[in-house]
């Protein structure tokens, strides 16, 4: 056996230098490599026009390569089995002393080299997306693994088809016409033509045989052992037919094939195929390659279905025979199942599938839980939806919609942490933003409140109330700056028994104007909210907006075009406190024109600006742009807390009882461990700032533009005790957008911005200059003018047309400079393929001069001198 195995290795690498020479020696193989590398980056970068994207990953790449590969994959196996009377090659290797199959597995490794080798020349891409952003780099290696298994099996595919041809352009289109087959079963598209002919089951198994499905998996991050053992499957049973076929055409064709022994050998390999690819699925075990293991349980996850009773069930009510579903739907309700099936392992929780097709009896069951019935462009509908119950308590989730596809894992542990939750969670906000009835209805620009019902009794207590509602477990008040005494010293006492309270306060808010009338200031007396926060060490400096020009959001200037703006601050993970739970997974958060903290004694900062921060007067922003707030901006060198909490034991800020018209027993210091948050802005969580909004039904369903409704959650679940769920819905950075790029405007804007300001006072001095000169002519004609009017007119004009120009100039500039960057690295992109693969030419080509030469030396006679 070591024998037969030491021929083979032998036979193999015989067979590899000898196709490798005859590879790299061909001028084909190097046009073949600058043509597949031009394809995919053309695709790339011109196509799907990859630097609009703001995505840094190697998706597209993963998207394009399939498509390229279909056309040359089979281009450079095509001529594999050539025996034609011009190429007798077939035929010289199988006289030499090598096995058959060691010239198949020779030829596999040599061409699979190639490819490999092909597939690392796309590196300047991945470093182009490393460079513009800060891509997951395991995904990354997760992308170019997926690249090269699929490119494995795609050669793999083509040169077994390609063995029953004995023509080149013939075994190219048979072995493109097998590719593209199994190709075809990872399409969408292809599952609908094939509706009317096969059983649902049928076509829609057809999708673990494509290599596109599996490659999408595995660069997404996850490595199954579904499909290592696809790739593997593929790969060698393609290879162990096609080592059959060239047997029986070595011994003189392919009727040999028809021989009963031999057809028994094919079905037995396509029936292992077959079956073992779908069986495969059972086998436990996956490698999650992402930085933040998105496809592995949570510890917290584990903890919460450890606490789960023995009779919890959970039935998924999914269209799984509804063949008008998008394919993106039924991944992410496969992605579902996987979840739920990983759940069921470490707990005691048992689940079931239901079909609610249309008109059933299951249909019936559906809409009686209140599960969504999703309409579709075709006119049809489809149900994704679930429900959980336990010992009479239910739990539900109407529709499970893809767009929070990243919090699947939060959603599903939150509907279940609910049944072992011995009551709700009471919160009382406490606002003017808010009307009463926004509780139990979905308001406009709200959508938050949608998500705070999910896991709690929410109420809205009107602002003029004197007290806090009894049964209250966390109070938030939302720019409630005036209150009344007895409701201030109401929370204070609150407070004091334990309670937890957060508190959002705005010098300057957006989302309610006639809310900028009253600003709270700290005072030796108790008369606001402000005063209170000062009492526990959260001092709120509100005379001014605070603003960081590391930190601008890129906006919207009405017709004036895109600059940033300092007073929105992107807030990333290094100025979120990586000591506190609230804050610690949370990668940005978005604050609007926020004031300020001072903080004091045991008061702890959880959101900061950072050394560039400065400030500008609240009376600024109700008269002037945001283009010129952004050109005044000037950093006062020093860092700002903007979010902070404060955790008991803490004192009263009353130090007896006020003058109350119930009175009440007082509590001088604190009991428990109260906990209190405050955060220097309210409009914060409103939309858009922190979501996007889609109704369906009656529920509002939203996803995430950044992590603002992440740390609002957090805060509460912190208070609450529901601390475990904060990392499993906090990890994960929501998008990977080109940091690179909004850099670039910044800088770009912060070279312009002197010249820009200095542009757009002359333009306002020249305005005024012409509405001076024109003062009390009275409605009369151009024409009518004195003639020193008209000339101080065209003089005034004149340099108002050329500031007016240089300004726009300026401005264009700022973006300019950005789209030179973009056209550059297209540019460098396009050119790196074919600059690698000339510089591989004539390095191979240098080698072989190199090897004649010394071969010719060799054959010289000796000199005698």
């Amino acid at each position: 056996m070591k024998r037969e195995s030491g021929h083979l290795f032998l036979g193999v690498s015989a067979v590899l230098r000898h196709e490798l020479r005859l590879l790299f020696f061909a001028p084909l193989t190097y046009l073949f490599q600058a043509a597949f590398l031009l394809a995919v980056n053309a695709f790339v970068f011109l196509v799907a026009n990859f630097y609009g994207s703001d995505e840094a990953t190697l998706r597209l790449l993963l998207v394009f390569l399939p498509w390229v590969s279909l056309v040359l994959v089979p281009a450079l196996s095509m001529a594999a089995w050539t025996d034609s009377h011009t190429s007798r090659e077939i035929e010289l290797l199988y006289s030499l002393p090598v096995s058959p199959m060691a010239v198949v597995l020779g030829k596999f490794a040599a061409g699979y080299l190639l490819l490999l080798l092909t597939l690392f020349m796309t590196l300047p891409f991945a470093f182009t997306v490393a460079y513009l952003g800060e891509p997951d780099k395991g995904v990354m290696l997760a992308s170019y693994l997926a690249a090269a298994l699929f490119l494995g099996a795609s050669f793999a595919v083509t040169l077994f088809a390609g063995t029953f041809v004995r023509e080149p352009v013939g075994a190219f289109v048979t072995g493109a016409g097998a590719l593209f087959v199994l190709m075809l079963c990872g399409w969408d598209v292809f599952g609908r033509l094939v509706s009317d002919l096969l059983p649902q089951w049928a076509w829609e198994t057809l999708v673990v045989y494509s290599p596109l499905t599996w490659s999408q998996v595995v660069g997404q991050g996850l490595i199954p052992a579904q499909a290592l053992i696809y790739f593997l499957l593929t790969i060698a049973g393609s290879l162990l037919l096609a080592h059959w076929v060239m047997g029986e055409r070595r011994r003189g064709g392919l009727r040999g094939l028809l021989r009963v022994d031999r057809l028994s050998a094919f079905a037995a390999v396509m029936l292992v195929w077959l079956a073992g690819i779908p069986l495969s699925e059972r086998i436990p075990g996956q490698i999650d390659l992402t930085e933040e293991q998105e496809f592995t349980l949570h510890a917290g996850t584990r903890e919460v279905l450890e606490r789960l009773p023995e009779d919890t069930m959970l039935t998924l009510y999914w269209s799984a025979t509804e063949d008008t579903v998008p394919a993106s739907i039924k991944s992410h309700a496969r992605r579902t199942q996987s979840l739920i099936r990983e759940m069921t392992k470490v707990s005691a929780l048992d689940w079931k599938v239901v079909d609610p097709k249309p008109d059933s009896e299951s249909e019936i069951q559906a809409l009686s839980q209140r599960i969504h019935k999703v309409p579709m462009s075709s006119g049809d509908h489809f149900f994704l939806g679930l429900t959980v119950e336990q010992g009479g308590r239910i739990g539900r989730m109407p529709y499970l919609d893809i767009r929070r596809e990243s919090l699947l894992e939060y959603d599903l542990v939150q509907a279940l942490n609910g049944l072992s939750r011995q009551s709700t969670p009471k919160i009382a906000i406490v606002s003017p933003l808010l009307p009463s009835s926004a509780a139990l209805a979905e308001r406009e620009g709200l959508s938050f409140m949608a998500e705070l019902k999910r896991a709690y009794d929410v109420a809205v207590v009107p602002f003029f109330k004197t007290e806090i509602p009894s049964g209250i477990d966390v109070v938030i008040l939302m720019g409630a700056d005036i209150l009344h005494e007895d409701m201030l010293y109401s929370i204070d006492q609150f407070v004091m028994a334990g309670g937890s309270l957060i508190v959002m306060i705005d010098p300057f808010s957006r989302v309610k104007r006639a809310n900028n009338v009253t600003n709270p200031s700290p005072s030796d007396e108790i008369n606001d909210i402000s005063d209170l926060l000062a009492r526990y060490g959260i001092v709120y400096e509100g005379a001014a907006v605070v603003g960081d020009a590391q930190l601008a959001s890129i906006v919207s200037d009405g017709d004036q075009g895109r600059l940033n703006y300092p007073y929105w601050m992107r807030i990333t993970a290094s100025d979120l406190s990586a000591h506190h739970a609230t804050t610690a997974n949370l990668n940005e958060v978005l604050l609007v024109e926020p004031g300020a903290f001072r903080l004091e004694g045991a008061a702890k900062a959880l959101v900061t600006t950072t050394e560039s921060a400065g400030s500008a007067l609240r009376s600024d922003f109700e008269q002037l742009t945001p283009r010129d707030l952004s050109s005044s901006f000037a950093s006062e060198s020093e860092k700002r807390v903007l979010a902070a909490t404060v955790q008991g034991p803490l004192k009263s800020a009353f130090g007896s009882v006020p003058d109350l018209s119930t009175p009440v027993g007082h509590r001088p210091n604190s009991v428990g461990v109260p906990l209190i948050f405050a955060i220097a802005d309210v409009d914060w969580l409103f939309d858009p700032f922190s979501l996007q909004k889609s109704n369906l039904g009656q529920d509002t369903v939203v996803r995430p533009l950044n992590d603002n409704l992440a740390f609002m959650l957090n805060m509460l679940e912190f208070a609450t005790g529901d601390d475990q769920l904060l990392a499993i819905r906090s990890r994960g950075q929501l998008h990977r957008p080109f940091s690179r790029v909004a850099d670039l405007f910044q800088t770009a804007q912060a070279k312009a911005q002197e010249r820009e300001a200095v542009l757009a006072q002359q333009v306002g001095e020249l305005e005024q200059q012409i509405t001076s000169a024109t003062q009390g002519a009275g409605d009369v004609s151009y024409e009518e003018l004195p003639e020193s009017v008209t000339a101080k007119l065209k003089e005034f004009e004149s340099a108002l047309l050329s500031a007016r120009r240089e300004l726009r100039a300026v401005r264009h500039s700022i973006r300019a400079e950005v789209d030179r960057l973009g056209r550059q690295l297209t540019f460098l992109n396009l050119l790196a393929g074919p600059l690698q693969v000339g510089v591989l030419g004539a390095c191979v080509f240098w080698y072989r001069r190199r090897c004649t030469a010394r071969m010719t030396a060799g054959h010289h006679p000796a000199q005698i001198g």
